[in-house]
């Protein structure tokens, strides 16, 4: 049923009720004229053999009214006579019998003849046995009729002129008084004959009948047929130009401008305004994909050439990140050698302290090892000079951590823009750019912590030489100046104890700086751990962004394809 189209649906629908009602009412109209026909036949039948009927009731009447005066006359019933003057007249009765001459019988109780109109031979004769060609008895029949008031008996007797039997009906009525049977028959042949003529009258008039009522079911069929065609052709005619119209829009180069024509208010003309509808909607749909196809492009292209210029970014990003990871290498190596400077320092002051004692207890001796102690100060001297000499190498290292700790920040800073520019895959990266931050200032603080305390370590190794020199330069004049030389060497150890503090210090502020380093060099892998995650996250970036420019470059020569 799917596959037939919509004119043959409509033909079916409006075409196959009518044949359908057609025929029913044709079969239901025959159907109705056979069984009035049915009706008319038997209704004439019964009233032809109604009619028979009463004929033969009227010529058994016409024969007693003809022996009444004989009947009724007293003591009839025992004079033979009067009975025979009636029998005689009985036999003279004649009636037309379809032809033939009808007749008069009379039997008694027994069925012994006592009187018959044709054929008196039979008179006499008992007949009570007698078998019609039918096997029916006869006389019996016709005997039991008449003592039930009168009645009939069909019968089938040989017609003399065909020589065949033909059937007969008979009627009998009892004389009481006599107690014979008086009765009748005739032919009944042509009643069937007419029966016959009307069955075939009948029949005539019923093929007219279904011949008038087939034509006029042809021509009404035609009629409704050819309405059928017109009204399905109004129907199709729109439809087809609806297909029509959009076998236009989905074929080839889709024209969205194509409108179908709205002539009417049934559902056609809702269809066509609905498809108009439809259109501009499309229509509308297909400049704003159009639109936002060109758009999309546009976006695309800026897409793919910020996600190129991310990848170069993060390219540098990893650059310098792995210089940042060397430097942090050699900032700790750095860190490294401060705390081994530091201890070699450490052990020099150690020494000098060792020396001041000695010196001490020289003062107390006499002048004559001034000479010594001034050798002593001389060493003394040499050894605060290469303290010196030490801390200036310090304060060299110190500004090359320094300088690494600004360059950390500064390559922390542009990891930490760079990081922002990549966004989402950026984050882990910002937050361990600022990381690093915190350790450079850390590490710029403790490094000027360092400062100070070398400066200050600078400071007294000055003063101590100035005095050393004071007391080189006055050990020969007095022992005053001795002891003068004996508090400058306290002072001189309380110098060298300062000295040693402040060189544990620097030991352990080295080896701080030495763990710092290795945890920002730990970082700085991370960091280009992270880097080299978020370059493979940009080239995967710029792949789906030059699939979506494909995708939309696609979509935008689909789009194009329609006429807007």
């Amino acid at each position: 049923m799917k596959n037939l189209t919509i004119q043959t649906r409509v033909l079916l629908l409006a075409l196959v009720p009518v044949i359908v009602l057609t025929a029913f009412l044709t079969s239901y109209n025959l159907n109705q004229a056979r069984f009035i026909g049915e009706e008319a036949v038997a209704g004439f039948s019964s009233d032809m053999e109604e009619s028979k009927r009463q004929e033969l009731q009227n010529y058994l009447a016409v024969a007693k009214s003809s022996i009444a005066h004989l009947y009724d006359q007293p003591g009839s019933a025992d004079d033979p006579e009067v009975r025979e003057k009636a029998w005689e007249i009985l036999r003279q009765l004649r009636f037309n019998d379809s032809g033939s001459t009808g007749y008069f019988f009379a039997y008694d109780t027994k069925g012994v003849n006592v009187m018959h109109g044709v054929n008196q031979s039979l008179e006499g004769r008992n007949l009570w046995d007698f078998q019609d060609p039918n096997g029916t008895y006869l006389i019996r029949e016709l005997v039991k009729a008449a003592r039930g008031g009168g009645g009939y008996v069909p019968y089938g007797w040989k017609n003399s002129d065909t020589g065949e039997v033909a059937p007969k009906l008979g009627y009998a009525e009892m004389l009481p008084k006599w107690g014979i049977m008086i009765g009748t028959g005739f032919w009944v042949d042509g009643l069937e004959t007419q029966v016959t003529e009307m069955e075939n009258h009948v029949g005539d008039s019923l093929r007219d009948a279904i011949i008038g009522s087939v034509t006029t079911s042809l021509i009404a069929l035609a009629l409704i047929v050819l309405l059928a065609l017109v009204v399905v052709r109004s129907i199709i005619r729109p439809l087809k130009s609806a297909v029509s119209a959009m076998n236009d829009i989905a074929s080839g180069d889709g024209d969205l401008t194509r409108r179908l024509d709205v002539s009417g208010k049934d559902e056609l003309g809702q269809l066509a305004t609905a498809f108009n509808s439809f259109a501009d909607q499309v229509h509308g749909l297909v400049e704003r994909v159009l639109s936002s196809t060109r758009t999309l492009n546009e976006a695309t292209a800026d897409l793919n050439q910020v996600m190129t210029e991310a990848e170069q970014g993060v390219e540098r990003q990893k650059s310098e990140s792995d210089q940042v990871a060397t430097a942090m290498n050699e900032m700790t190596a750095a860190a490294q050698e401060v705390a081994s400077n530091a201890s070699e320092a450490s052990t020099a002051a150690d020494h000098a302290n060792g020396q001041v004692c000695d010196a001490q207890g020289l003062v107390h001796q006499a002048t004559e090892v001034i000479g010594g102690l001034s050798e002593q100060v001389s060493e003394g001297v040499r050894v605060i000079e290469q303290l010196g000499a030490d801390s200036r190498r310090i304060d060299s290292v110190l500004e090359v951590i320094r300088e690494i700790a600004d360059q950390t920040n500064l390559l922390a800073l542009n990891a930490a823009i760079e990081a922002a520019r990549a966004g989402e895959a950026g984050r882990g990266f910002a937050v361990v750019a600022d990381e690093v931050r915190t350790l450079a200032r850390r590490t710029q603080q403790s490094t000027q912590e360092i400062q100070d305390m070398i400066e200050r370590l600078q400071s007294g190794a000055g003063n101590a030489v100035k005095l050393i020199g004071s007391i080189s330069e006055r050990s020969e004049a007095t022992v005053e100046e001795t002891r003068q030389v004996n508090e400058a060497l306290q002072r001189i150890g309380q110098a060298v104890a300062t000295i040693t503090d402040m060189n544990t210090q620097i030991a352990s502020a080295a080896e701080e700086q030495t763990s710092v380093s290795e945890t920002i060099n730990q970082n700085v892998h991370e960091i280009v751990a992270i880097t080299e995650q978020t370059a493979q996250g940009t080239r995967r970036a710029g792949d789906a962004t030059q699939r979506l420019k494909n995708l939309a470059s696609e979509m935008s020569d689909e789009v194009s394809r329609y006429r807007v």
